[in-house]
């Protein structure tokens, strides 16, 4: 069954979105698109990127630079140059207008090893959502430089009797770096091994803990992984 194109929160929120405009002749140029998705190369070093929204897209046009590799985790805004229908090789061809690497990390299981050094120091948290199989983070926080740690931890001593709900923490660690410019950044955690056999969905829950910078109490997102009925 052939996939079809359709627009991601990320682009929403981003404000860089899947917008079309006129050019100064009044035709229409191509819809833009902004999606996160996993690289993956043809048999003979095509360039593919398999989406979150399932579409596997072979990039005709391509910023120069960029070094892809085999299953990174990439961003893109691309635009449509033609649909596939001669071959179930890939959904689309595109022109890729940017393209940028989103850090792909495990959700890091606490334990009495890493739990005090895992790192517990202020972060913003600008929003959280679930595209594929993949936990999304956009978050900012304040350094000097240094290299700063992001993680996405699951504490056994906070989840409950309900296997339906999965207690996750964001964690940062500032290194000591002295807070004085600030820093965005968007990261993505695997999230197929948090799946619970004979569930085909669980909520996410994010309680706001004392190291976040966060107007609510906690966020929740459901993560859907079961197999959809044809």
């Amino acid at each position: 069954m052939r996939k079809f194109l359709f627009g991601l929160s990320v682009a929403l929120f981003l404000g860089v979105g899947f917008t079309s405009c006129l050019d100064d002749d009044q035709e229409s140029t191509p819809m833009r698109y902004l999606e996160m998705g996993i690289v993956k190369m043809g048999d003979t070093d095509e360039i593919r990127v398999f989406t979150d929204s399932e579409l596997l897209l072979e990039l005709d046009s391509y910023p120069t630079g960029f070094d892809y590799e085999e299953d990174q985790r990439v961003m893109i805004q691309y635009s449509v140059s033609k649909l596939n229908q001669e071959s179930e090789d890939y959904d689309y061809l595109v022109d890729v207008s940017s393209v940028q690497e989103v850090r792909l990390k495990d959700v890091i299981e606490l334990n009495e090893e890493n739990r005090d050094t895992i790192g517990d120091d202020q972060i913003y948290i600008n929003e959280v959502w679930v595209s594929g199989d993949f936990l999304n983070v956009d978050f900012y926080f304040y350094g000097d430089g240094e290299v700063h740690y992001i993680n996405v931890v699951k504490d056994p001593e906070e989840q409950t009797d309900d296997p339906s709900k999965v207690y996750l923490q964001v964690r940062h660690d500032a290194r000591d770096d002295d807070m004085l410019e600030r820093y965005r950044g968007i990261m993505s955690f695997k999230l197929a091994p948090l799946q619970v056999a004979d569930l085909d969905e669980i909520e996410l829950i994010f309680k706001n803990q004392g190291f976040y910078a966060m107007p609510y109490s906690q966020i929740e997102v459901d993560y859907e992984y079961g197999e959809e009925e044809e």
